[in-house]
C-alpha cells in the first residue's frame, strides 16, 4: 500500500490537532505533544469502554513505509515510531488492561568491586585476555573489576604484601603454579566452592591438572586458566627425506625418527648440525632449547630431568617427602645435567642465553631442525609472520629414557620412563580474605570456563595452553590460527599423549618455590659456563637448599611438600 496523504484521512476537530496548513500533525517520537496525544487517546478509549462505545483496539490501521496511522473517529495521529513501539502501544488498547513496561534484569553485583594481579609477561601473554574480559564482563553484571599487572618481580613483592596486610590484599591471584605454595601453606585461598566446579565443567579439566597443581592436600583450590605441557617439536620434511634417512641410519645404524629417549635425541641434534640442509648457503642446526640465566629455563631443565631422576614409584622429585632433604644432586640429576650442557653445541651460537622466544623463532625462522618448548610453540610455527615451516612441523612427546634412578634404594632401575610434564601452569586462585568472594568466583568461573579457554588455547599471543577434555574436540576451530585441520589434529593428539602418562613432574609449589629455583638457577649456569663441574654444582646447590629449608622450618616445609604431592591426607 501506498503513503497515505492528507486527503485520505478524515479531519480532526480542533486546531491542536492541526498543522499550519491545516494537515494532520505529524509527530517526531521525542515531540512531547506525540506522549501526551497518546496518553488523551488512551484515556478516551477507558471512556469509551466504560460508555459501551467503539473501542481505539478497533480503530482503522494503515501502515506504511515510515510508521502506523492510527485512525480513531476523527482524530488523526501519525506514529513515527520503531516497528516494536508502535506494535507495543497498540496491542496495549486493545481489550487487556495496559501491562507496565517490565523493568531490566538487575545486575547481581551492581556496586560490587575486586582487584585482579597478575604479572606483565612479554607483548600481551596470559594477562590480554584477562584485561579484554574485564568491559564485558563489569558490563553484565554491575561489578568493577581492577586488573593489576606489575614485573615478575614486583607480583612476587605484591602477592606477599597482599598475604601480610589485609589492606593490601587482592581478591584473586593469577599465579604461576611455583607461587602457590606461598599462597595455600598459610591458608589464604578459599576452596572451589562445588556451585563453582558445577559453573566451570570440573569433570572436564583434565586428571593431571586436577590432582595435581589446582589442589593441596586433595582439595581443590585452584581454577585452571593455562594447562602448560612441555613438547618435542621437529621438522618432519627433514625426517622423512630418503637421503638424509639413509645417512643417518649408515651413521648411527638406526633408523631416523622422532627421538623417544635422550640418546636419541643428542644423536639426532648432532645429525642436524653444522650443514646446510635447508639449502639457504649457511649451516643449520639440529636444535633449540631454553638456556638463559634468571627466566624461567629451570622448569624446562626439570622437565627434560625427570625422564633420569622421576621414578614411576615414587610421587617426590626434588626432595625426600619424609626429611626434605634435596634429591638434586643424585645420579639422574647429574645425568641430566650432563645432557642439558652437552647438547650445547648443538644449537644455534648464543643458545647459552636463549629465552622462550629465541627457540621459537629459530625453529619457525628454519635454522633448526627439532625444538623443546610449551604447547605455544605449536600456535607459534604456524601463525607467526616469518615462519617458513608452516605445513612442515612435526609433534612428539619430550624424549624419555631407558634407565631411571630409584631414589629410595640408590639404583638404577632397567625400565622404560617417560614423563608427563605439566611445569608452569597459570592458576586462578580466589583469596580467603576477599570480601566480595561471590563476585572473584564469578570472574574467576568465566575467566575459566570451557568455552573462554577454548577460543584463547587456538589463539596466538595468549599463552594459554589446552587444559580439558574439550580442547581437544574439533580440531577445525584451530584454522583460525593457521593451522591445518589435519595439523591441529596431530598436534592436539600428541599434546593427549603428552598428558596421559601416570608418571607426573610439576613445579615446586612450596613456600620458598622461588629461592630454591634462584638457587639452582645460578649453580647450574655455572656447571653450563665451566666454571664448576656438574657434581660440584649440584652438591653445592643442594647444600644451599638444606639452609633455606631450615631458615624457613623444616617440619612445616616437610608438611607443606607432602600437602603439595596429594598425599598429606
Amino acid at each position: 500500500m501506498g503513503k497515505p496523504g492528507a486527503a485520505d484521512a478524515p479531519q480532526p476537530h480542533g486546531k491542536r490537532w492541526q498543522g499550519r496548513d491545516g494537515a494532520p500533525r505529524r509527530y517526531q517520537l521525542a515531540d512531547p505533544w506525540f506522549i501526551a496525544d497518546v496518553c488523551v487517546l488512551l484515556v478516551a478509549d477507558q471512556y469509551r469502554s466504560a460508555k459501551a462505545g467503539p473501542k481505539l483496539g478497533s480503530a482503522r490501521q494503515v501502515v506504511d513505509f515510515f510508521g502506523v496511522w492510527i485512525i480513531y473517529e476523527d482524530f488523526i495521529v501519525k506514529l513515527f515510531a520503531l516497528s516494536a513501539l508502535s506494535f507495543l502501544l497498540l496491542s496495549g488498547c486493545g481489550e487487556k488492561a495496559v501491562e507496565p513496561t517490565a523493568k531490566p534484569a538487575t545486575r547481581p553485583f551492581e556496586g560490587q568491586s575486586i582487584s585482579v594481579i597478575v604479572p606483565k609477561l612479554d607483548a600481551r601473554l596470559i594477562r590480554g585476555p584477562i584485561l579484554d574480559e574485564v568491559a564485558g564482563f563489569e558490563a553484565r553484571t554491575g561489578a568493577k573489576v581492577r586488573v593489576l599487572t606489575p614485573g615478575w618481580n614486583e607480583t612476587i613483592e605484591k602477592i606477599d604484601q597482599s598475604i601480610k596486610s589485609p589492606d593490601a590484599n587482592f581478591d584473586i591471584y593469577v599465579a604461576i603454579s611455583m607461587w602457590s605454595g606461598t599462597l595455600l601453606s598459610g591458608d589464604h585461598i578459599e576452596p572451589v566452592p562445588d556451585a563453582i566446579k558445577k559453573k566451570i565443567n570440573w569433570d572436564d579439566v583434565l586428571p593431571i591438572y586436577r590432582n595435581t597443581v589446582l589442589s593441596w592436600n586433595n582439595v581443590a583450590y585452584g581454577l585452571p586458566y593455562d594447562g602448560d605441557c612441555i613438547n618435542l617439536y621437529y621438522r618432519k620434511d627433514l625426517f622423512a627425506n630418503p637421503d638424509y634417512q639413509a645417512r643417518f641410519k649408515k651413521k648411527y645404524k638406526y633408523d631416523l625418527a622422532p627421538p623417544a629417549t635422550w640418546k636419541a635425541y643428542r644423536d639426532v641434534a648432532e645429525f642436524f648440525t653444522g650443514w646446510d640442509w635447508s639449502g639457504d648457503g649457511k649451516p643449520d642446526y639440529g636444535m633449540a632449547g631454553n638456556r638463559v640465566k634468571g627466566d624461567i629455563s629451570m622448569l624446562q631443565f626439570f622437565a627434560q630431568a625427570a625422564a633420569h631422576a622421576k621414578h614411576p614409584d615414587d610421587p617426590a622429585y626434588y626432595f625426600d617427602p619424609k626429611t626434605l632433604k634435596p634429591r638434586i644432586n643424585n645420579p639422574g640429576f647429574a645425568r641430566a645435567l650432563g645432557i642439558w650442557i652437552d647438547t650445547l653445541k648443538f644449537g644455534p651460537p648464543g643458545m647459552a642465553n636463549f629465552a622462550g622466544h629465541d627457540v621459537r623463532n629459530s625453529f619457525v625462522n628454519g635454522q633448526t631442525a627439532m625444538a623443546i618448548d610449551w604447547a605455544d610453540m605449536g600456535v607459534h610455527a604456524v601463525n607467526a609472520p616469518s615462519s617458513v615451516i608452516k605445513d612442515k612441523i612435526g609433534y612428539a612427546q619430550i624424549p624419555g629414557s631407558t634407565q631411571v634412578f630409584n631414589s629410595l634404594t640408590g639404583q638404577w632401575d632397567q625400565r622404560p620412563n617417560q614423563v608427563s610434564s605439566i611445569s608452569g601452569n597459570w592458576t586462578f586462585f580466589v583469596s580467603k580474605a576477599s570480601k566480595n568472594k561471590a563476585l572473584a568466583f564469578e570472574f574467576a568461573a568465566h575467566m575459566t570456563s570451557p568455552e573462554l579457554t577454548k577460543k584463547m588455547t587456538a589463539m596466538s599471543g595468549t599463552a594459554v595452553n589446552p587444559s580439558r577434555k574439550s580442547h581437544f574436540d574439533h580440531p577445525e576451530a584451530w584454522n583460525q590460527s593457521g593451522f591445518s585441520t589435519e595439523s591441529a589434529k596431530a598436534y592436539l593428539e600428541e599434546i593427549t599423549r603428552s598428558l596421559s602418562k601416570p608418571n607426573v613432574v610439576y613445579d615446586i609449589t612450596i613456600p620458598g618455590a622461588g629461592e630454591y629455583y634462584q638457587v639452582f638457577d645460578a649453580f647450574v649456569f655455572k656447571a653450563v659456563s665451566g666454571e664448576l663441574s656438574v657434581a660440584r654444582a649440584l652438591d653445592q646447590a643442594a647444600a644451599q637448599w638444606e639452609k633455606i629449608t631450615d631458615r624457613l622450618g623444616r617440619d612445616k616445609q616437610i608438611a607443606y611438600y607432602q600437602a603439595s604431592l596429594n598425599v598429606g591426607k
